[in-house]
């Protein structure tokens, strides 16, 4: 399995961080995975990606506020589950 490719958003200004964040992730293949370090904890972000069908992991929030999200695309066995 290849190692998620890290996707640090927080020098964006609002709204770039999701929209990129959401670029990225429709570029995923069925079971990749990607890691995005968000300025804070993207709740619009997360509620778009579970709508879009993908999984969407926060961590929890840094020092400075930064939250380290994974975001996966489900394989195709797991999408028809």
């Amino acid at each position: 399995m290849t190692p998620p490719i890290e996707l640090d958003l927080r020098h964006l200004p609002a709204p770039q961080p999701m929209l990129r964040a959401l670029e990225a992730a429709e570029t995923l293949a069925p079971g990749e995975r990607l890691i995005v370090v968000a300025p804070m904890l993207p709740r619009p972000l997360l509620m778009e990606l579970a709508q879009l069908g993908f999984e969407a992991e926060p961590g929890e929030p840094q020092a400075d506020g930064s939250v380290r999200v994974q975001i996966r695309r489900p394989d195709d066995a797991e999408a028809a589950a």
